[in-house]
């Protein structure tokens, strides 16, 4: 037993040993407060992330038109985590979303100045015949948003004029880009609706910025994560000639998921 402890002791005073020891200790106490200032400023963000939901819970769209005509609406977004929207959202395996949004829209046009066109014809609609129609159309088109509108209303005039059923053709392209941003300072979420289309009102929206600091983000992040690799590795280790030293190289380095953060 006195034996073992004087090895030990011998291997400890060495001084050929007492720089790696002192090198792992630095390392490992290294390791301890990344660790600590890394749980620190999680507990931070999750404060700030509830304060900036609640803010966003309570915020109300603002619809304005820009300088370049454009129909906007603005208002600010969530962040989640994935355990809090797991009742609500399918996640694909191994690929967690990133943002997500929901838009509700509503147009209201006036065209006007369009010529209209009478012409003699019969249409027939069930069992009534009638020998005009009065039509009209109207092609229009934005910087990405497109129109084409065409009506036609059969008549006939004899002792009164009577109508038919109308028919109306209308086909909209309507470009809406929506962009959801985050502040790097305050962390709030800020949802862009931007559209072309004239008369557009963004009624509601709603946009989720997914927490990638969760632990739900990063087990599935964990997935994806394999444990062997090819590059350059830096270390301390046994040399050639049976030194303790340490090295630079490359090679393939084995990392346990356990181990990984």
């Amino acid at each position: 037993m006195i034996v073992i402890v004087k090895n030990i002791l011998g291997i400890l005073t060495d001084p050929k040993n007492t720089r790696m020891f002192l090198l792992g200790g630095m390392a490992v106490l290294f390791f301890l407060l990344m660790r600590q200032c890394n749980e620190t400023a999680n507990a931070k963000g999750e404060v700030t992330r509830i304060q900036n939901n609640l803010a966003a819970a309570n915020d109300t769209i603002r619809n304005y038109v820009d300088e370049n005509g454009n129909s906007v609406g603005e208002i600010k977004g969530l962040s989640l985590t994935i355990d809090e929207l797991k009742d609500s959202l399918e996640i694909e395996r191994n690929k967690p979303p990133i943002t997500i949004v929901k838009t509700k829209t509503k147009i209201v046009e006036k065209i006007v100045e369009i010529p209209v066109i009478s012409k003699d014809t019969v249409i027939t609609q069930g069992d009534k015949q009638f020998n005009s129609v009065v039509s009209f159309s109207s092609d229009s088109s934005w910087s990405k948003s497109s129109r084409s509108l065409s009506v036609s209303l059969p008549y006939t005039m004899l002792d009164s004029l009577t109508f038919g059923s109308a028919k109306i053709d209308l086909v909209q392209d309507i470009w809406l880009d929506a962009t959801l941003s985050q502040d790097q300072d305050t962390k709030e979420i800020f949802i862009k609706l931007t559209s072309d289309y004239p008369g557009t009102t963004f009624n509601s929206t709603q946009g989720i910025m997914v927490d990638t600091k969760s632990d739900a983000f990063k087990s599935l992040q964990m997935q994806n994560r394999k444990p062997f690799g090819l590059g350059v590795n830096l270390g301390v280790g046994v040399t050639g000639n049976g030194q303790i030293g340490p090295y630079v190289g490359i090679g393939v380095s084995w990392s346990p998921k356990l181990l990984q953060w």
